[in-house]
């Protein structure tokens, strides 16, 4: 849900993509079995022919690559919480519902659904024509497989079915999903649930239920199959032949080209060798504007930039101090110089785009006589702060330059550290080693309020998620979980309109930005959407290459 894909606008190249953003980079690679050497040195060759200007040989205008500023940590579709997994995951694999236009749950392999009266059970029921890259048939008996998979192993995307419980398989089409609890958010859950081929994995599970082969292997059924892997340059897919939803003008190969500079991005689009960029950088975004052979697609994102604030064992455990820290901020000037207008000022934690937004929510506007004010009242001067944010992502190194600026107008010394995603989760994972001021995204994993509310304030992720910060409101907890299990979508805001006043009173966070993402595309592709709840990510299989 939170940071994880490619920095939005105004975050060229580099930029982890927060929602929970990206992790690093793992080696090794390869389809069922693994390639070896010769194998991916082919594909690689293959690969390299295919580059140049554009024009060339008919199987680069066949082949789709993709700019990427950050190789995923592992292929394994149980991380697919993270952007870049979420992104390599999209092609290989399929799930039992997907978003579609208008954000709009529509089928996939579930060709029917129907949750119980006490919201306690899901009778799913599935396609028949569904096959695996190794050519076996997908059965319910895979999706309980990779339900019970996902709530062993308790990470990534188990987060966000965490009142799934257990599964009965009634025949090769038919499953019943059983929940611990009422819980309206599971069917969007379940768009990011990648289903996997169990005999396939169970082959392969070693002691960690498959973790370490899935992180360089293929156990999908989606449109196109991993062929190869190179850590830090590209990954490539080609065409499933037997998919269920055919093919009618799509690539027959796709590329994922690992180019952590904003400026090598543009040269690649200008060259012919990449077809779409993800990280370009803001200044540029004219210049391709103008140009007829490019198309610059601006959307509006479910994204939040944010500094969370450490709520116990430290300076700004005092209220007084974030209340201060939230006034010093500059937020016209984000808007306007950093993201280049491409967005727009946030208001709460919510994104404004969000399921039961609130816009009543009180967000504090740039006053310095009030932020000192409030240091002033609460007694405090010289206060030193540290503050992490990541690495070569151009709005982050931005925004914490000025609020390292702002912050000292008013006495407080900011000593930003730069880190890697890796890293932060980390340090998260103790309040000892938590920063005091984080500042990273947000990329909900669904436009459901539940998506940030519960995944990024809830009390149980506090070391063990999303909540950066520690932060612990019991009436929160209770508001939203409470929300959980209610059928009645007014019902259900009502109480999360309740649970974003009391976030925005105790001032976990400073609420930074609302950013568009930014997407340049080469002329003759067709049918590419930006899609909120896959943020940074490209739907490859919806991309027709002209």
């Amino acid at each position: 849900m939170v940071h994880a894909s490619q920095p939005p606008a105004g975050a060229p190249a580099g930029a982890p993509r927060t929602g929970r953003s990206r992790r690093g980079a793992r080696a090794g690679f390869g389809p069922g079995p693994r390639l070896t050497a010769v194998a991916v040195a082919a594909v690689l060759a293959l690969a390299a022919c295919g580059g140049g200007s554009g024009s060339g040989s008919g199987e680069r205008k066949q082949t789709l690559i993709i700019a990427e500023n950050e190789p995923p940590a592992t292929f394994d579709p149980v991380q697919a919480d993270n952007s870049t997994v979420d992104e390599v995951a999209r092609p290989a694999y399929d799930t039992l519902v997907r978003y579609g236009a208008g954000n709009k749950i529509e089928p996939s392999v579930a060709t029917g659904w129907k949750v119980s009266g006490d919201g306690k059970s899901i009778d799913l029921t599935l396609r028949d024509d569904v096959t695996f890259h190794d050519g076996a048939k997908l059965t319910a008996a895979d999706v309980k497989y990779t339900l019970d998979r996902t709530k062993k192993v308790g990470i990534g995307v188990a987060a966000l079915v965490t009142a799934y419980d257990s599964a009965t398989v009634t025949d090769d089409t038919h499953l019943t999903l059983k929940l611990s609890r009422p819980y309206a958010p599971m069917i969007p859950a379940l768009t990011r649930v990648y289903l996997l081929n169990s005999k396939l994995v169970q082959q392969n599970a070693g002691g960690d239920d498959g973790q370490k082969w899935l992180a360089t292997a293929d156990a999908g059924s989606g449109p196109y199959k991993l062929s190869g892997y190179t850590p830090n340059q590209e990954a490539k897919y080609v065409k499933h032949d037997k998919y269920w939803g055919g093919f009618d003008g799509q690539a027959q190969s796709v590329v994922f080209r690992y180019l952590p500079q904003a400026a090598t991005q543009k040269s690649a689009l200008l060259a012919g060798d990449i077809d779409i960029a993800m990280d370009i950088d803001p200044n540029d975004w004219a210049s391709f504007e103008g140009n007829g052979g490019y198309t610059v697609d601006k959307a509006d994102t479910n994204v939040q930039l944010y500094v969370f604030f450490k709520m116990k064992d430290s300076p700004v455990a005092t209220k007084a101090l974030r209340e201060a820290i939230a006034s010093a901020y500059q937020y016209d000037q984000h808007i306007s110089a950093i993201l280049k207008g491409a967005g727009k000022k946030a208001v709460g934690v919510l994104p404004s785009t969000m399921t039961c937004f609130d816009p009543t929510t009180p967000q504090p506007a740039y006053d310095v006589n009030k932020a000192k004010a409030s240091l002033q009242a609460a007694g405090l001067s010289d206060v030193s702060l540290t503050m992490t944010y990541l690495k070569a992502t151009a709005e982050m190194e931005q925004a914490a330059t000025l609020l390292q600026s702002d912050l000292s107008k008013i006495g407080v010394n900011l000593k930003l550290q730069a880190i890697t995603y890796p890293e932060y989760v980390q340090r998260l994972k103790t309040n000892k080693t938590t920063p005091d001021l984080g500042m990273i995204y947000g990329f909900p994993t669904t436009p459901d309020a539940d998506a940030v509310l519960y995944q990024q304030f809830d009390s149980r992720f506090i070391n063990n998620g999303q909540n950066s910060g520690g932060y612990d409101n019991p009436k929160v907890d209770a508001l939203v979980e409470k929300a959980q299990g209610l059928t009645d979508e007014n019902e259900r805001c009502g109480l999360y309109k309740q649970a974003q006043q009391l976030i925005a009173a105790d001032v976990p966070s400073v609420n930074l930005s609302n950013p568009k993402t930014v997407t340049v595309l080469r002329k003759g592709l067709s049918g590419y959407a930006y899609q909120p709840s896959h943020h940074q990510t490209v739907d490859v299989y919806g991309v027709k290459t002209g």
